[in-house]
């Protein structure tokens, strides 16, 4: 019987075999297509804010004159693609049906006040100019008027009528009462109005032949069969899918897997992928981008303290400059680190004495007063100055600027918990959640683990940015740091 197909994934399984798969990506479309037009009109609001300076219409200095607009174009360049971003970091995004006028307000005044920041810190590091202090106060005085503005239009030109039914594409779903009531107390108010589910068809009450004249008269978009195991589904999946019916069918049988799912073609197959991380190409695309130009750039600024740095150690105790280990990156694939060494030359034959010392509960290996650590080696570990050799890791693609620290290759060796490999799952880098939550301070390797999941499953460019502005402090400050 065609019914008992239902329960795995063969050739009759619709393209919306889970209905989260198409949600999530109209909630990401429509999320990406927020963004990029957030930016946009941030980038005209700078514009707006110079034309009402330069008109004299509002001066808040003493300037009759300022340079012209050519000179704010870097300004451009960091708020059009960063800005967005930020406001993402804040939520601003998320729940666009329910989230109160109030609470936009409130996280655009925290992602102003980071843009602020980074608009400073550019400015002094990158020694750009700011044309105009009046225009840029323009800017942050208007934006959130215009930011929240959109979101109303938004409102009310799409949202508010979609959810009274004008744009909706209209659901009927089909299943046993129980798993109908799971299914529809599973959704979130988002997912609610995007399937819009108008009719109910129980198994329990009705046959096929009657749910088939129903759906008929009742003209759906879409199908959710909810109950794929049951037999009382008879054919009707399949009748309807060759009717042109979009057919969503809910797979149970693999509902506790957590990953991403997609669907790909294989030969005469069709499969579902799971990924634990989104794989979105243009993030990972960005990303390594940024990682090429984030560590040239940091060679070059800072060469001249690595060459201090080498000329120290070199004159103060026997050995390499630098240091080299096999560590495992993305997939647990054996890479060499490069560390300015901070410890003698025997300190791996005293390893295996220090053992008993350890103080990280799990297979990492950390204790506070390392008596194999030098003088310089304890300065420029406490001031993270040992990890400047990286930058050519991260130049070479073996590591990210921002990813789980990497752990030598005897250490990776004990870890057998599959979550705990999920930290293998992405790209190392120099810095994560675990280098500015507390670092060395963590003594539990489960919780330094759960802090590089947490970034796994939540990675984003603005995150990324937020994790580097963030290490900064705990480098100065040296939080955590032994």
């Amino acid at each position: 019987m065609k019914a008992q197909c239902l329960t795995g994934f063969d050739r009759h399984t619709s393209k919306e075999v889970r209905f989260f798969i198409i949600v999530n990506r109209k909630q990401e479309f429509s999320k990406d297509l927020s963004l990029v037009a957030d930016g946009l009109l941030l980038g005209a609001c700078l514009w707006i804010s110079y034309q009402l300076r330069t008109s004299g219409i509002i001066v808040f200095d003493g300037f009759l004159e300022i340079p012209p607009f050519s000179h704010s174009y870097w300004m451009m360049g960091v708020i059009i693609p960063i800005a967005p971003l930020l406001l993402d970091l804040q939520g601003f995004y998320d729940n666009p049906l329910t989230q109160r006028y109030e609470s936009y307000f409130l996280k655009i005044g925290k992602a102003s006040l980071w843009l602020f920041l980074i608009l400073g810190v550019a400015s002094i590091f990158g020694k750009l100019e700011i044309p105009s202090r009046s225009v840029l106060i323009l800017f942050l005085s208007f934006s959130p008027l215009l930011l929240v503005l959109r979101i109303w239009v938004t409102k009310n030109l799409f949202l508010i009528p979609f959810e009274n039914g004008k744009f909706s594409e209209p659901s009927a779903i089909v299943g046993l009462t129980e798993d109908i009531d799971n299914f529809v107390e599973g959704l979130n108010p988002s997912e609610s109005e995007i399937l819009q589910i108008a009719r109910h068809f129980d198994l329990n009450t009705l046959d096929a032949e009657t749910i088939k004249k129903n759906i008929r008269s009742f003209a759906p978009e879409r199908v959710i069969f909810v109950s794929p195991q049951s037999s009382l589904n008879a054919d009707l999946p399949f009748e309807f899918e060759s009717e042109g019916l979009e057919i969503w069918v809910l797979a149970q049988n693999i509902t506790g897997l957590g990953g991403f799912p997609t669907i790909t073609s294989t030969g005469k197959n069709r499969a579902l992928v799971f990924r634990r991380s989104a794989g979105d190409f243009w993030y990972s695309f960005t990303k390594r981008l940024l990682d090429i130009i984030g560590s040239l750039v940091g060679i070059v600024i800072f060469l001249p303290v690595g060459l201090l740095i080498a000329a120290a150690i070199k004159l103060t105790s026997p050995g390499p400059v630098i240091f080299r280990q096999v560590r495992n990156g993305k997939r647990g694939r054996r890479f060499t680190i490069l560390k300015f060494r901070s410890m003698g030359v025997n300190a791996p034959e005293l390893h295996e004495k220090l053992a008993e010392k350890n103080e990280m509960k799990g297979p990492a290996f950390k204790i506070a007063k390392d008596p194999r650590v030098t003088p310089v080696g304890e300065f420029i570990r406490r001031t993270s100055l040992d990890e400047l050799p990286q930058l050519f890791n991260v130049l070479w693609g073996e590591m990210s600027i921002v990813g789980p620290r990497p752990l030598p290759d005897y250490e990776t060796e004990k870890i057998e918990t599959g979550a705990h490999r999920r930290r293998l799952s992405v790209r190392p880098g120099l810095t994560c959640l675990w280098q500015i939550r507390g670092r060395n301070a963590i003594s539990n390797f489960d919780e330094w683990v759960q802090l590089d999941i947490e970034y796994i499953d939540n990675a984003t460019l603005g995150l990324d940015l937020w994790i580097i502005i963030q290490t900064i402090p705990a480098v100065l400050f040296r939080k955590g740091a032994h």
